[in-house]
């Protein structure tokens, strides 16, 4: 039986010169799910300002390869690249001025699968590059699961950024970063309406969701949400549990984790201890607290649920 190739998560960091990429980069490999990788291999397809310092290179247990032409960025120089190093991680710097889409004609290597897409954006930049080069800004952004951007000040119109990225691309978590001391990043519109009966949380919106109930539960005690995820009966400490959710990830493949609730109905009646059925629920949320005054328990009451087609990717992104 031939052996399968081992998985090797890509990295794909997206933006126009200048935009933060490197330092991005040098985040990541700073962070002690880098720093134990057996190696990471860096494909930088530009040079920018800002350089990786060798000696996190070298600890980060990292090597780094230049591809400045895209003539030469195909698949037989990542099979060789694959070859030459045997990553454990691929981390790959993306020239801003090709095209995103280009990517889907290339052939990754056996194993290789791209895992997160990052991009950044120079906030100081980022209207006149909508004005005069919107088709590249907006190919950034379009495929990210992460959009960080930099060099932010008071005049950064933070909620007219966010409408403008949600317009294509309502999965991406949006960060602001800033040197100003004076900066403080504004806490993001809600893409759905809390103050609705039912309140209906769109499929990518799940994880926005999932933290503002737990941030300000009393806004959503008593209320009545329509949400899609699975419900579905676990087995915990030998006591079976029944749950409604999704799974999340925050980071890497070793975060992921299960976003849920715990909840009670009719639908839960034919299940089986690790069965689960996907679908739209529609549901009362009630929240339980401690002797301290502080939440502890969340409980999806299902008054009804519709199934449905289970999704190819049902992951809640999380940055």
């Amino acid at each position: 039986m031939a052996k399968e190739p081992m998985q090797v998560p890509v990295y794909l960091f997206l933006g126009l010169l200048e935009s933060g990429k490197t330092s991005v980069i040098k985040d990541f490999l700073s962070s002690n799910k880098f720093s134990g990788r057996d190696k990471n291999l860096i494909i930088l397809c530009e040079e920018g300002e800002t350089e990786l310092p060798e000696a996190l290179v070298k600890r980060s247990r990292a090597v780094t390869e230049i591809i400045e032409e895209p003539e030469d960025f195909t698949a037989g120089k990542l099979a060789a690249l694959d070859r030459e190093h045997r990553p454990t991680a691929v981390m790959l710097e993306y020239n801003g001025m090709w095209k995103v889409t280009d990517l889907d004609d290339i052939d990754l290597p056996p194993g290789w699968f791209i895992f997160q897409v990052v991009a950044t954006v120079n906030a100081e930049t980022f209207e006149i590059y909508q004005q005069n080069m919107k088709d590249k800004i907006v190919d950034c952004y379009r495929y990210a699961d992460v959009i960080v951007f930099n060099r932010c000040d008071s005049r950064t119109r933070q909620q007219d950024i966010r409408r403008n990225i949600r317009a294509v691309n309502r999965r991406a978590q949006v960060y602001f970063e800033s040197e100003d001391p004076g900066f403080f990043e504004e806490e993001p519109e809600l893409p759905f309406d809390f103050e609705a009966n039912p309140i209906q949380v769109g499929f990518d919106d799940f994880g926005a969701w999932f933290i503002d109930m737990q941030d300000h539960p009393k806004r959503y005690e008593g209320k009545k949400i329509k949400i899609a995820g699975f419900v579905g009966k676990i087995r915990q400490n030998n006591r079976v549990f029944s749950v409604f959710g999704r799974s999340g990830m925050s980071c890497c493949v070793d975060d992921l984790t299960f976003l849920g609730l715990g909840g009670t109905g009719s639908i839960y009646g034919g299940l089986q201890a690790g069965e689960k059925k996907w679908g739209t629920v529609e549901a009362t949320l009630y929240v339980g607290y401690n002797s301290s005054g502080e939440p502890n328990d969340f409980r999806l009451q299902i008054e009804s649920f519709t199934p449905e087609k289970e999704p190819e990717d049902t992951i809640v992104y999380f940055r």
